[in-house]
């Protein structure tokens, strides 16, 4: 079972989603002034997107191979001094009834994941959500990583240092508070229902469609974010802005995290430019 599983990343589901009437922009934006010797850039993703975008837009990948670091918000050297912390996560076969648990490893056992009990006991709900969207689309159903690690995976492939900006500590208070129950029984449903991606992805997150056509969507830069993504990023932006333009200073970087941390007034883009940065966005 690959990395999918130990580590987790922030998903919206089994929300209704309406996408209408949106301005769409690029979810790539250059970071430039304040004393800034090179340029970096935030790039917006979908853990759940397909790798081939990045063969689509030629772009992202020029950037990622002139960058001199690459920011991620799991996977990487730690920066500055980060102390260590449990991160407990409840073994599957406690969370899951015996019947879901055997309907869940069937599900994984006939994908390239490989069967759940090898990971009884250090799996991510999140991360095997996520999975279960990817096998049960057709573009992403042989996909053994999320989107964000195979950029991750091409810039170390590149000799290209990479960093993690989310700290032990807080991701050990979010899996604290987590409703393990409850994330289960959304991946019992994604398994026995056929549902689409546009049906069970919040409109705070992203339009799928214009995401995956174009790499634009709309940021909402001057709206307030919903009471739920505040609850799931402001903690952690505190604690990204410092490491961010910490490495910023130190070279060019290519920062690339879920694109609902980019948007709204509480985003990586408005928090960067309260700081006295330039950042504008990059046509695609």
């Amino acid at each position: 079972m690959k990395k999918l599983f130990i580590v987790g990343y922030f998903i919206g589901l089994l929300l209704p989603t309406a996408v209408l009437g949106q301005k769409n922009e690029s979810v790539l934006w250059e970071v430039s002034g304040n004393g800034l010797s090179k340029s970096s850039y935030l790039f917006g993703t979908v853990h759940i997107a397909s790798s081939q975008l990045l063969n689509r837009f030629p772009t992202v990948m020029n950037i990622a191979k002139s960058s001199d670091f690459g920011l991620f918000e799991k996977g990487g050297n730690v920066i500055g001094n980060v102390q260590d912390a449990d991160i407990y996560s409840p073994p599957l076969d406690s969370i899951f009834t015996k019947s879901e648990y055997a309907l869940v490893d069937s599900f994984f056992t006939a994908s390239s994941y490989g069967s759940i009990k090898p990971h009884n006991n250090n799996a991510s709900l999140q991360g095997m959500a996520q999975a279960v969207m990817m096998i049960k689309k057709g573009e992403t159903k042989d996909q053994d990583m999320t989107f964000d690690d195979f950029l991750h995976f091409e810039m170390e492939r590149l000799n290209k240092p990479t960093f993690q900006l989310d700290e032990t500590g807080q991701m050990a208070r979010q899996e604290a508070k987590a409703d393990h129950r409850k994330l289960a029984q959304v991946i019992i449903i994604l398994i026995k229902n056929d549902l689409k991606e546009e049906e069970i992805t919040t409109p705070d997150l992203y339009d799928p469609k214009s995401y995956h056509d174009s790499l634009r969507n709309d940021m909402m830069l001057n709206q307030e974010a919903s009471v739920f993504l505040k609850e799931n990023t402001i903690e952690r932006h505190e604690l990204w802005i410092p490491k961010i333009m910490s490495k910023m200073s130190e070279g060019s970087c290519l920062v690339a995290v879920g694109l609902a941390h980019l948007k709204f007034k509480t985003g990586l883009i408005q928090l960067l430019r309260r700081k006295g940065f330039g950042v504008r966005e990059v046509k695609l």
